[in-house]
């Protein structure tokens, strides 16, 4: 801890990259822009870097500068957000509506719920499950968790979790079958596939495999997907880290170190402006967190 400068000068780097102006910066925290110039050159030669370029009305950050306020920010953000929850006012708690699919909700969120519950006693959070490829637009919530490749207009979205698509089965399966030696032998097995046969496709492709027309049972949700695989009724395309758990136990094995790169991923999706905004602020700054272990 020896080693981190002084709070103020953080904070006032913060708000001048955040705000990308230290005028901008010295009205949001009530000093004079000299006091934020002094700061932030105190801090600069503190960390031997230099944090921004300056131009005449706005600042820009240096490669330094974005790696040191990307952790400030978030540093902030939780900082505020365990000060306003240890103040214990006497109100109701903010009810959060978060809006996700059933299968990532299985998956990726229910396992961290806890520790969540822990991490934000003086929040009432409730999950509100979406169908597919609905707009967050349309959507009663504060956050909202999509599949999609970004492009959410009039929102704030930030990538949570990226998928490796892979061919797996169950043991029973493999037992009664054999283990593929090469993608192409995948043909003579059952495969199950998700919503349509664009990702078996896709993956063939990308192991150099051309497929013929492929064929069996197609099923809509993910978490049946899975089921049908673990109770050995064919080969399925899982999606790394979601099976993790699966992979782990020895429930699925992965057949191939061949994965695809999906140009989508999970994206953390919310509305620019909130009555909840701190809470949903430090949520969304736990979850990108949680993403990033």
């Amino acid at each position: 801890m020896t080693n981190l400068p002084s709070l103020p000068a953080l904070r006032a780097f913060e708000a001048a990259a955040r705000l990308g102006s230290f005028q901008a910066a010295a009205e949001a925290l009530g000093v004079s822009p000299t006091a934020i110039s002094h700061h932030v050159r105190g801090l600069e030669a503190r960390l031997d870097v230099q944090l921004f370029t300056r131009g005449t009305r706005q600042v820009h950050l240096t490669d330094e500068g974005e790696r040191l306020a990307h952790g400030a920010t978030t540093a902030f953000r939780v900082l505020e957000a365990s000060v306003e929850s240890v103040l214990n006012r006497p109100r109701q708690k903010p009810k959060i509506r978060i809006a996700l699919g059933p299968s990532f909700a299985t998956r990726w969120l229910l396992p961290r719920f806890a520790e969540f519950c822990d991490q934000f006693p003086a929040v009432e959070l409730e999950l509100v499950q979406t169908p597919l490829l609905v707009s967050p637009q349309n959507v009663d919530a504060d956050i909202f968790i999509t599949w999609g490749d970004g492009s959410f207009p009039g929102m704030i979205a930030e990538p949570l979790v990226n998928v490796l698509s892979a061919p797996v089965a169950s043991p029973g399966l493999l037992a009664r079958l054999g283990r593929p030696d090469r993608p192409s032998d995948l043909f003579r097995y059952p495969l199950i596939h998700q919503r349509d046969t664009l990702g078996w496709n896709a993956w063939f492709m990308g192991a150099n495999v051309t497929p013929p027309t492929l064929h069996g049972p197609v099923i809509e949700d993910t978490n049946v997907v899975l089921q049908a695989a673990i109770a050995g009724q064919g080969v399925v395309m899982g999606w790394v880290p979601l099976i993790n758990a699966e992979l782990e136990n020895g429930t699925l094995v992965q057949l191939f170190d061949a994965v695809l790169s999906e140009n989508r991923a999970y994206h953390l999706v919310r509305r620019k402006s909130d009555p909840r905004e701190a809470e949903v602020s430090a949520i969304c700054t736990w979850l990108l967190a949680q993403a990033e272990m």
